[in-house]
């Protein structure tokens, strides 16, 4: 059942307060377990949510939507 899933789009942010290497390493693990396709690097946020961060998983949910149009 997972041989369905193979190639499907992959991007994600992740959020931590001191580190988030870990925690990326064990998304980039299953989803190459998975077979899924990168559409773009993981993005990191390290400490607090600001301005920046925020318009930052904008443009990540943006172009990953971008990405799926027929």
């Amino acid at each position: 059942m997972l041989e369905a899933t193979i190639g499907r789009p992959d991007a994600f942010y992740v959020h931590g307060n001191g580190d988030t290497t870990g925690a990326i390493r064990g998304i980039e693990t299953i989803a190459t377990g998975l077979k899924w396709r990168r559409l773009r690097e993981p993005l990191s946020i390290v400490g607090e949510v600001d301005a920046a961060a925020r318009e930052a998983c904008w443009e990540l949910g943006a172009s990953t939507a971008a990405s799926l149009m027929p």
